[in-house]
């Protein structure tokens, strides 16, 4: 699978990589080093990758650069060009570049998802602000509608991939996540041995799910992998929506937990706020976050949330009601309130960068 990068976006997308392997090539033999590369205006500055690479460029200028993914699954950073030496440096002027990554090897990790969305879901009556609403929360840019009924829309960050989304549903508004695979009928295979469901099997190549608690996902193979930053306001605080809280009532809490802790590959771990809540480790560059609640009410059906990390949460409740949120609760270590169509929702003093407390 792969997703090609705009020469334009190449300096933003190096920002969620490391150290990057050079290759070079001389008498038909692929020579490769390690090496630290420096965006210069349009091209990349490759610092001192030795003689042999030097004389390599020299011969054969066209060379390639290979960033690794930082985690599993994950996206590996390609970048084709043409190299000359610079003193000791080479210079590589980039003429193509994408993100890659293989297809899984087995069925397990089919089903794990190499990217998350969550999907905010907004009842027909509420269409014509709720959305307006969320991307105003995320600091980020409400795309054009589609689907056959302009049913879809994104929010667009000004750099990274999407990974917060709006559908307009007949009734009642809730939050589903999308799960990124890359075949999304054998991931689906693979919830179903984890006890999950099929509901519909779309022409368009998604899979829609309900979860063995009720919670409805989807498996769809729309490619992405850059998280984008948290939000900086005007007066310095720092925000992301960047979690998805899994609410279930203590009869469905533990097989809904294991579900998504076996289905994700994600590793569970307990809160520091109390035994009442867990969460899933999110792999690097991840953008969601998966947090599970043991809900007090006996709700027929798991459901699902927003959460907020914030800086400072007072001013970020204040700027929320400014939109048009209404206060419902304030907590020790987090704030209730309900969007434009009255869907509960959470700001957290989780950190916006790291994601936790």
């Amino acid at each position: 699978m792969s997703i090609p990068v705009d020469l334009d976006d190449l300096a933003a997308t190096l920002a969620g990589f490391g150290t990057a392997y050079l290759l070079t090539s001389r008498d038909g033999r692929v020579k490769a080093v390690h090496a630290v590369v420096e965006v210069a205006g349009d091209e990349l500055l490759v610092r001192r990758p030795g003689g042999g690479s030097l004389r390599n460029v020299g011969t054969v200028p066209a060379t390639t650069l290979v960033w690794p993914p930082r985690a599993d699954p994950g996206f590996s950073l390609i970048v084709d060009g043409t190299g000359a030496a610079d003193g000791d440096d080479v210079r590589v002027s980039p003429t193509g570049a994408v993100l890659h990554r293989p297809v899984a090897e087995d069925d397990e990790r089919a089903a794990r998802p190499f990217w998350v969305t969550a999907f905010v879901d907004v009842a027909e009556e509420h269409w014509d602000r709720v959305p307006a609403f969320w991307a105003a929360v995320a600091g980020q840019r409400l795309g054009p509608s589609r689907g056959e009924a302009g049913e879809f829309a994104s929010l667009e960050p000004l750099r990274g991939h999407p990974h917060l989304k709006v559908q307009r549903v007949p009734s009642t508004s809730r939050v589903h996540l999308d799960l990124h695979v890359p075949d999304p009928h054998r991931a689906a295979a693979r919830a179903e041995q984890l006890g999950a469901r099929v509901e519909h099997r779309s022409e368009h190549g998604f899979v829609v799910m309900r979860s063995p608690g009720g919670l409805t996902f989807c498996f769809v193979a729309h490619p992405a992998c850059l998280r984008a930053p948290a939000a900086t306001w005007p007066d310095g605080s720092v925000s992301a929506v960047d979690q998805v809280c899994i609410d279930a009532p203590a009869r469905l809490h533990a097989a809904e937990a294991g579900f998504w802790a076996a289905l994700t590959g994600w590793a569970p771990q307990a809160s520091s706020v109390g035994s009442a809540f867990s969460s899933l480790r999110r792999p690097e560059g991840q953008a969601v976050r998966l947090l599970l609640q043991q809900v007090e009410d006996d709700r027929s059906e798991v459901s699902a949330h927003l959460d907020v990390a914030c800086s400072d949460r007072r001013a970020e409740a204040a700027r929320h009601e400014a939109l048009g949120a209404v206060l419902v609760a304030e907590h020790d270590r987090w704030t209730v309130l309900r969007a434009p169509d009255g869907a509960a929702y959470c700001l957290t003093d989780r950190d916006p960068v790291s994601g936790v407390l």
